[in-house]
């Protein structure tokens, strides 16, 4: 990979974890973008995709699936960004380029974080305070930056292959 790409991949990465990170005014009643949130805002202009239900899609996924500890919203985002790009738009065609792809993230991302799940990623329980707090403090800045500095790229290395 050239060092421009890297740079340019980069980039997307700091975007994404921007909009992961900031805090509004009124913060913690208003919250950063979530992960899943942060990640469909970055590809969704990487893929030059302007709609209006981006953010808001990721509202309820983010953070395990609305604060749950299911699926990791680094993984549900580029699920998303990946059907916003190779997605079906009749049932009579074929999903799996994007199944094969998300398999492929999906491999990668166990294979670099272990888990899949935000429970196991970040070892609280998101909706008790106690839990809540100690994820803000200890693991969103770090570990779950992270993780969305991860999906931006290799999401942007798997959608380029295929452009």
């Amino acid at each position: 990979m050239t060092e421009y790409r890297q740079l340019e991949i980069k980039a997307w990465q700091e975007k994404a974890v921007r909009y992961f990170c900031s805090k509004p005014a009124n913060f913690p009643t208003g919250r950063a973008f979530n992960c899943c949130k942060s990640i469909l805002l970055t590809l969704s202009e990487y893929l030059k995709i302007d709609t209006e239900l981006i953010p808001k899609l990721g509202t309820a996924i983010g953070a395990g699936v609305g604060l749950n500890g299911l699926l990791c919203g680094s993984v549900s985002g580029v699920a998303l960004a990946i059907g916003m790009k190779l997605g079906r738009n009749r049932p009579d065609e074929n999903p799996s380029q994007a199944w094969t792809m998300i398999d492929q993230y999906i491999a990668m991302f166990k294979q670099r974080f272990g888990y899949v799940n935000c429970s196991q990623l970040t070892g609280v329980n998101l909706k008790t305070p106690d839990g809540l707090k100690e994820y803000h403090t200890r693991i969103h800045d770090i570990g779950c930056a992270d993780r969305v500095r991860f999906a931006v790229r290799q999401a942007v290395e798997l959608l380029t292959e295929i452009s």
